[in-house]
C-alpha cells in the first residue's frame, strides 16, 4: 500500500474509533463553541470529578456505584443481621396464607401489598413481586403510591427479564399526562432500551421527554443526552450536554464514569462536528488531568490531530506515551500501532526525496 493510502486509512481508522465510543451514524450541522460560562462549568465539572476521585484512591476505596435496576448498592458482607432473609420469609408466608386463590382473598390495604411486593424483591422472588405490584397498583385508588409502585414495579419487570411487563408498565408511564415526579421510571426506561438496543423505541421514548422539558433534570437528562448521542444524534446531544456543565460542579447524582463521560463526550462531539479549534482545547483540557484515564485519552486524540496535520513527531511522542500507559481500553492498542508508523512517516518525511515524499506532498 502506498504511504498516502495508509496515511488516508489510519486517519479514517482514527475516526471510526470515535465513531464506535460514541454509537453515531452520521453528524451534521457545526455548532459554536463553548460560552464562557459553559468553558467555566467544564472546568468545575472536571476540578470536581478530580477531588472526588483523588479523596476515594486516598480512602483506597472502589467506585460506589449503585446496581441497575433498584438504585441500591452492591451487597453488604458484613451485614450484622444474617437472618434477616428468614423474617421475610415468614413474613411473606404468613401473608400468602391469608391471601387464597389470588385475586379473591378479602386483602384490601395497598401499603401492605406494596410491602409484600418489596418482600418478595428481597428474597430476588421477582415474578412473584410483580403480582403484588400489580395488586397494589390496582388498591391504590387514590394514586397515593402510585410513583413508589411504578419505579418499583418497572426495576423488578427488569430484573426479571421481562419484556412483556417493561413494555407494559413503560407504556403506563409514557401514556401519563404529566411526566415530573417520575423522573427514575423514565431512567429505568432509558437504560432498559438502551441494554436492549431498541433504536425504534428508545427515539419515541426521546420525543416524549423533549415535549414534557420540565421534566429533565438531574440525571434524566444524562440518560437523555446519552440515549441522543447512541441514536447518532450528536448535535442534540450537545445541547444537553452543553447545558449540564452550565451547573458547574455538581455531581447530579452520577457516577464517576458518568461524570467522566459527560467530559469527554463533550470534546469528541465537536471534534467529530469538525470544530478542531475547541475540541484541541477540551483534549488540552483532558491532557492535564489528575484523572489518569481523562489524561491518556487527552494525550491520545491530541495525538492524533497532530497525525492529522502531519505533525508526525510530536503525534508519535504522544501515541508512545499513551501506549506505554495504565491500560484502560482496546484504544491504547491503536496508540501503540500509530506510534511506529507515525515514527515511521516522520523519518521518510526527513529523510525526504529518496522515498517519493517530495510527489506525495504535491498531491
Amino acid at each position: 500500500m502506498s504511504k498516502n493510502g495508509q496515511k488516508t486509512k489510519l486517519g479514517m481508522a482514527l475516526l471510526w474509533v470515535l465513531v464506535a465510543l460514541l454509537g453515531a451514524s452520521s453528524l451534521q450541522g457545526s455548532p459554536s463553541g463553548l460560552t464562557a460560562t459553559e468553558s467555566d462549568g467544564y472546568l468545575q465539572w472536571l476540578h470536581s470529578l478530580e477531588t472526588a476521585v483523588t479523596a476515594r484512591m486516598a480512602t483506597e476505596l472502589p467506585e460506589a456505584s449503585l446496581l441497575f435496576p433498584f438504585d441500591t448498592p452492591a451487597w453488604d458482607l458484613d451485614d450484622p443481621r444474617p437472618y434477616r432473609h428468614l423474617s421475610i420469609s415468614k413474613a411473606v408466608t404468613e401473608l400468602e396464607a391469608q391471601w387464597n386463590n389470588r385475586g379473591n382473598g378479602n386483602l384490601n390495604s395497598t401499603l401492605i401489598a406494596l410491602a409484600n411486593a418489596r418482600n418478595y424483591v428481597n428474597l430476588s422472588e421477582y415474578d412473584s413481586a410483580l403480582v403484588w405490584y400489580s395488586l397494589a397498583a390496582e388498591l391504590d385508588s387514590n394514586g397515593s403510591f402510585r410513583r413508589e409502585i411504578a419505579n418499583e414495579g418497572l426495576a423488578c419487570a427488569a430484573s426479571a427479564n421481562d419484556s412483556l411487563a417493561m413494555a407494559q408498565l413503560m407504556t403506563n408511564t409514557l401514556g401519563a399526562s404529566e411526566l415530573v415526579g417520575r423522573e427514575n421510571e423514565l431512567i429505568l426506561a432509558y437504560r432498559w432500551l438502551l441494554t436492549e438496543r431498541d433504536a425504534d423505541s428508545l427515539a419515541h421514548l426521546v420525543q416524549k421527554i423533549e415535549s414534557h422539558p420540565d421534566v429533565l433534570a438531574s440525571r434524566l437528562q444524562f440518560w437523555h443526552a446519552y440515549a441522543l448521542s447512541w441514536l447518532g444524534r450528536q448535535d442534540e446531544a450537545l445541547v444537553q450536554m452543553r447545558q449540564l456543565i452550565r451547573t458547574g460542579g455538581l455531581s447530579h447524582d452520577l457516577t464517576e464514569k458518568q461524570r467522566a463521560w459527560v467530559l469527554v463526550a463533550i470534546a469528541d462531539t465537536y471534534f467529530l462536528m469538525g470544530e478542531m479549534p475547541t475540541a484541541q482545547d477540551l483534549y488540552r483540557t483532558l491532557s492535564g488531568s489528575r484523572v489518569l484515564e481523562l489524561k491518556l485519552w487527552g494525550k491520545y486524540q491530541l495525538a492524533g490531530l497532530a497525525f492529522i496535520d502531519n505533525n508526525y513527531l510530536r503525534a508519535g511522542n504522544g501515541f508512545e506515551e499513551v501506549c506505554a500507559g495504565t491500560r484502560f481500553g482496546t484504544w491504547q492498542d491503536q496508540a501503540c500501532a500509530m506510534a511506529d508508523i507515525a515514527r515511521e512517516l516522520e523519518r521518510i518525511k526527513a529523510e525526504g526525496e529518496p522515498y517519493g515524499v517530495a510527489n506525495y506532498y504535491e498531491r
